[in-house]
């Protein structure tokens, strides 16, 4: 079965400032972004020289992120979805990527982002997932993944102090 997910930047940004961009490649197949998230994680990222935007830049070009480019009635309707929901124009393009590909869920972190994503019927999971997922799965050791946890929030990952410790405490519980 082939996995494929749409990701949103922000996803991808924080593995990559914890040089974990790898993990998603071991739990999904294809990874997608449209080209305004790559505009955000990679132009952007570049003009203020962080280092995860040269890693995520490395997965692109490497085809390991795959970019879509939009029909422009795509990203019309972006831009209307973005005014709605107050996310910015790169979320709603990956939400509708992911509509438009027939997907069920998208990587996104963002609240507006994934009250956006839910009321168009996506499961939105975020990078804690991803960590969860990827202990759950034996592609990180429980410890790795609490440190990870622990680099991203060292690197202004923004996670409430009560899913910090539920996620903290599922990641000890693992066997």
């Amino acid at each position: 079965m082939i996995l494929v997910v749409t990701s949103n930047s922000t996803p991808l940004i924080y593995l990559a400032k914890v040089n974990r961009l790898d993990i998603l490649r071991k739990l999904f197949n294809i990874i997608q972004i449209p080209d305004e998230v790559r505009l955000e994680c990679v132009d952007a990222g570049k003009r203020e020289d962080h280092p995860d935007a040269y890693l995520i830049d490395k997965f692109i070009q490497q085809e390991m992120i795959t970019v879509h480019t939009l029909p422009k009635n795509v990203i019309v309707r972006a831009e209307l979805i973005a005014e709605e929901f107050g996310i910015d124009v790169g979320e709603a393009q990956a939400i509708l990527l992911a509509k438009n590909k027939n997907e069920d869920e998208i990587l996104a972190d963002e609240s507006h982002t994934r009250k956006a994503a839910k009321s168009l019927g996506l499961r939105p999971r975020g990078t804690i997932y991803v960590i969860l997922t990827a202990a759950q799965r034996g592609i990180v050791s429980k410890d790795e993944g609490i440190d990870l946890l622990n680099k991203m929030v060292r690197s202004n990952f923004h996670v409430s102090v009560t899913i910090y410790q539920q996620t903290i405490r599922a990641l000890q519980e693992l066997k």
